[in-house]
């Protein structure tokens, strides 16, 4: 809508300048009325002038309402009826019985807007609008009329005032269900305005808390005091929440738990594992072997040729043939697993295993993860985000093989403990 409407200007400013331009040709050649006319186009299409223009012509008042209802001042509630009646007390013609509704309806909007300006009801407030409603004999379809007019609008600023420090409290919510309930708004309209605001909210505090893509209890904990500061239940924030936004929270917490050493367990594994073997992962990945193959035979030859007659010529020398070889990259898919105790590659054929005794050093670049085992390495290729999980956990796993007594996992089991879970 907002490209729309700078179109809309650009398009204005263009026009206008065609007429200002027509208009001044016009006038060269002495056409006055034409001239006058494009040059009234012109002030109209140019949004300087033309909106100027709108906006006075808009504060024209033909009927003299603003006579009747000048100097009246809204916000001092006494002072609004006293001042109407000495206003008609001067006016010079007599005040119909319509013009008299059209101007308590102006009356009773004006004074309702100064009301709940700060959205606060009073007593004195409700008594003074119901003055006016009594006075003007509005019935109870124009008052309603009326407060339709701004109560959207009020009960929306309302909720998100409540809202400015994240926290709403039950005296603020009884304050929002009050002003919809004076204003006639629907408080299931109310409701989900409050919860669209809330939401929001939420989601910008869940941002903030998985940034650096981790999802630690204290974090979950502060997650769980948002929806209470918010008035957000479990099951709505549920219900809000996308299935990749919960897919990315949850994986934000496993990479929290794999690095400080809690692992998932994977039962029923399709690899054998020892007695007091633990499976933690397992991954799809493609092993990658890179070989040097015979791709045939290379012929090279050595002589020397000579001529023996006109047109005939003779060559003695011999050759040679030698073996041409050739990189070939084969892939192999399969199973990658993690245990308590080693590696496992599950590829029928191509099946390895390297315990973390043996394991020298491994890393990853990009989807490549590489072993290296005494003298030799093995690629795998496997995905970014699998490959972050299995070197993340890998890495807690060798800690806690060489150290049964991992602090950092005893220090994050008394963390938990303390603290809630959000998901």
């Amino acid at each position: 809508m907002k490209t729309f409407f700078i179109i809309l200007k650009v398009v204005r400013w263009m026009l206008g300048a065609v007429f200002l331009f027509a208009s001044l040709g016009l006038l060269i050649e002495q056409s006055f009325g034409a001239s006058i006319i494009l040059l009234i186009l012109t002030a109209f299409l140019v949004p300087i002038t033309g909106d100027y223009i709108v906006r006075k012509t808009m504060k024209i008042n033909l009927s003299g309402t603003h006579k009747v209802l000048r100097s009246i001042n809204y916000s001092e509630l006494h002072t609004i009826l006293p001042t109407y009646q000495q206003n008609v007390l001067n006016h010079k013609k007599i005040i119909s019985d319509k013009q008299k509704i059209k101007f308590g309806r102006k009356i009773y909007y004006n004074t309702l807007c100064t009301a709940i300006s700060d959205f606060t009801l009073t007593q004195s407030k409700i008594a003074k609008l119901n003055e006016i409603k009594v006075y003007f004999n509005l019935s109870d379809q124009q008052i309603f009329f009326e407060k339709n007019r701004i109560s959207e609008k009020t009960v929306k600023n309302l909720v998100q005032k409540c809202y400015a420090d994240h926290v709403l409290t039950d005296l603020e919510e009884q304050q929002i269900t009050n002003m919809a309930n004076f204003l006639q708004f629907p408080l299931n309209k109310a409701g989900e305005i409050k919860n669209k605001i809330a939401f929001s909210l939420f989601n910008r505090i869940l941002e903030e808390k998985i940034s650096d893509n981790r999802l630690s209890p204290i974090k979950e904990t502060e997650l769980k005091q948002a929806t209470r500061n918010l008035k957000i239940d479990h099951q709505s924030i549920t219900a809000f929440l996308s299935h990749r936004k919960i897919k990315s929270l949850r994986h934000a917490k496993l990479l929290w738990n794999l690095d400080h050493g809690i692992f998932p367990v994977v039962y029923n594994p399709s690899i054998a594992l020892s007695r007091d073997e633990q499976c933690y992962l397992n991954v799809h990945a493609t092993l990658i072997e890179n070989k040097l193959v015979h791709a045939g035979y290379s012929r090279t030859s050595t002589g020397v040729s000579f001529r023996v007659m006109k047109g005939v010529n003779a060559r003695i020398g011999g050759g040679r043939y030698r073996p041409v070889k050739e990189n070939v990259r084969e892939t192999h898919p399969g199973t990658l697993y993690l245990t308590s105790s080693r590696i496992v590659f599950n590829a029928g054929g191509k099946s390895f295993q390297i315990p973390f005794c043996k394991l020298i050093s491994h890393n990853t670049r990009g989807g490549s993860l590489e072993l290296i085992v005494q003298n030799k390495s093995y690629s795998l290729r496997i995905s970014y985000k699998e490959a972050e999980t299995f070197m993340l956990a890998l890495s807690s796993a060798l800690r806690q093989y060489r150290n049964a007594n991992d602090q950092i996992k005893i220090q994050a089991m008394r963390e938990i403990s303390m603290n809630e879970n959000f998901i």
